[in-house]
């Protein structure tokens, strides 16, 4: 599995704005933001593996479910196909597999990118302070 980390510009700042104002509106902010996040790599991913769909195995190990985790200050949530659960071939599919030094599966590059491309970063990035500004303005009002 990968994780989703929280991580934009102007973190720091936002971070600091919701601390002053006490209570866990920074804890409710991360959580909201790194569930939306969970929910659009979720999304790539299951239409990245719909094409290898053969028993159903690897998509049934697509951890669907958000667990949003805190360790001192820092938050994240795991993502991806649960190795435990038959996620394994995910691996072979992303990156490909050789036979004596030749290519044997190639490499899904739309797998790859589904969790770890610029462009799944870049929108996550997004997501993230689009919720964070959000509990921002929430908190503001009240």
């Amino acid at each position: 599995m990968a994780r989703v980390e929280f991580d934009f510009p102007m973190f720091d700042a936002l971070k600091k704005k919701l601390e002053d104002i006490g209570g866990n509106a920074l804890d409710e902010a991360v959580e909201d933001a790194l569930t939306q996040s969970h929910a659009y790599v979720t999304a790539q991913l299951e239409n990245a593996i719909a094409p290898h769909r053969r028993s159903g195995k690897v998509q049934s190990s697509l951890d669907k479910v958000p667990e949003v985790i805190k360790t001192g200050t820092e938050y994240y949530t795991d993502v991806g196909f649960d190795i435990n659960e038959g996620g394994l071939p995910s691996i072979f599919l992303m990156y490909g597999t050789k036979v004596h030094g030749q290519p044997h599966v190639q490499p899904d590059v739309a797998l790859f990118n589904a969790i770890y491309g610029a462009a799944t970063k870049k929108k996550v990035s997004q997501i993230q302070e689009q919720a964070f500004f959000k509990h921002i303005d929430e908190v503001m009002k009240k």
